[in-house]
């Protein structure tokens, strides 16, 4: 098995703690140093904000203030941990009121993961806030059908793993969209499978609802849609890898976060060779580069470093969780 070298692990360490802000850091600790989830928490603490919600932890636009997208990357944090906080944590339970608080039973889901105050700074296109209104769908197999996972099944699966924190029937509401979007759209063997999903390809679904999943307290619901996700992986991951070199795709290795996921196992080997593949594209300096630019200007460039030190800091994460650093000094 080939793994990074302890020279370029040194390296991308470097990279991250001289760029990087103080949860690259921590999270560098935690992986690679003493996995202290209570010493993770508090530092992830100090970007949670007065409302619960967390801010400054996404590098693609510089609002700092709290939004759910900045939330959603907390939440992959704590997925992540080997050990998860207790239910009695105050930033878990912080957290759960921020989410509950906007999510809209009337759509079944929750809404801009921006806020406007993200269009007054530096952004991408992509991740501003859309101002798009709230609109009631009264029908819920309309709900069901019009449900979407992007950016949005991280809190249904935030929601499922800490649903003692959760009023049952809310719980019950919250859960039911994703559930039943993938056993109808997504199954091959339903009558309401929508091949165009597959056709399309876009990662981002099937990634998220790797997350939903996992989370499930209901194993035999879990193996169902762990089942249903396992079908047709590869229709949601670039096998041309080299691609990546200067595009923005998701190889096999970007859509599973480790051996312990549900999807892995019947995609391991393009998931050990995807790592390889990425692991080459380390540049001299240890940083793995984002192979494009954000933008232009000096806001642009500030947001490019710090990307582009929470994507080596992911990608060091990623190959020790698949046992591919080499920890020992030549």
């Amino acid at each position: 098995m080939t793994k990074l070298t302890h020279e370029n692990f040194i390296k991308a360490r470097d990279y991250i703690f001289a760029n990087s802000d103080d949860i690259n850091r921590a999270w560098f600790r935690y992986n690679f140093e003493d996995e202290d989830t209570g010493a993770f928490m508090d530092a992830l603490a100090k970007y949670q904000h007065n409302d619960g919600g967390f801010g400054g932890l996404f590098y693609e636009f510089d609002y700092q203030g709290p939004c759910l997208k900045s939330t959603e990357i907390a939440i992959g944090y704590i997925l992540n941990l080997k050990e998860k906080p207790s239910v009695n944590h105050p930033v878990i339970q912080n957290m759960m009121k921020y989410i509950l608080e906007r999510y809209h039973p009337e759509i079944g889901n929750w809404g801009d993961p921006a806020v406007p105050e993200v269009n007054d700074g530096v952004y991408n296109h992509w991740v501003r806030y859309r101002g798009d209104a709230i609109i009631p769908i009264e029908n819920e197999d309309e709900r069901i059908g019009k449900y979407d996972a992007n950016e949005k099944a991280c809190f249904a699966a935030f929601v499922a793993l800490y649903s003692e924190l959760v009023p049952e029937e809310l719980y019950q509401d919250i859960i039911k969209y994703p559930v039943e979007y993938i056993l109808r759209y997504w199954d091959e063997n339903s009558p309401y499978y929508k091949k165009e999903i597959f056709d399309d390809g876009t990662p981002y679904d099937f990634e998220y609802f790797q997350w939903f999943v996992s989370c499930l307290k209901d194993k035999d619901i879990a193996e169902k849609l762990t089942a249903i996700l396992c079908q047709n992986p590869t229709a949601f991951m670039e096998l041309d890898y080299a691609k990546s070199d200067a595009d923005y795709v998701h190889l096999p290795c970007d859509s599973i976060n480790s051996p312990d996921n549900i999807v892995y196992p019947v995609v391991k080997d393009l998931v050990d060779d995807s790592l390889l593949y990425r692991m080459k594209q380390q540049s001299d300096d240890g940083r793995w580069p984002l192979g494009w630019p954000l933008g232009e200007g000096e806001g642009f460039r500030k947001l490019q470093i710090l990307g582009e030190a929470s994507r080596t800091m992911g990608m060091l994460a990623k190959l020790g969780r698949f046992g591919r650093i080499d920890n020992e000094e030549t």
